[in-house]
């Protein structure tokens, strides 16, 4: 159990640090940089491609990943990377990123994640980006 806990801990540890820079790259408007890290810390800490990850529908995703942590990181992922695109002004993929992301919430609950304040955080700005009438 502690080796399971050990790798978790790392995981989160991990995404944490990749998605501080992530985000500062966005802050900075440097979006290509953005999405390089996007695509870096999913393989980095996911061992996947990005591209590949979003290849199936949620749940297939959700199960190939297995751990919920471990969909969580993903879920924030394509949030972060639907919120670039966006800023770049394609609205319809930035609603099927949002889409997916949410869909990846569901999934890592299922799986048995219990939501903490930033992931009910990100799932509410997801809620209210599909809800904006310009992300349709």
């Amino acid at each position: 159990m502690s080796l399971r806990k050990d790798y978790i801990e790392r995981l989160i540890e991990e995404f944490a640090a990749a998605l501080a820079r992530i985000l500062k790259a966005r802050r900075e408007k440097k979006l290509a940089e953005a999405q390089s890290l996007i695509q870096e810390t999913a393989s980095g800490t996911l061992g996947m491609e990005y591209a590949a990850l979003l290849m199936a529908d949620p749940a297939s995703t959700a199960r190939l990943l297995g751990a919920p942590t471990r969909v969580k990181v993903l879920a924030r992922l394509v949030a972060e990377d639907g919120e670039l695109i966006a800023e770049q002004g394609d609205a319809a993929t930035a609603t099927s990123r949002y889409q997916y992301a949410l869909a990846l919430y569901d999934e890592a609950q299922a799986l048995g994640l219990t939501p903490d304040a930033d992931d009910t955080a990100a799932i509410a700005r997801l809620r209210g980006l599909l809800a904006a009438p310009d992300s349709r």
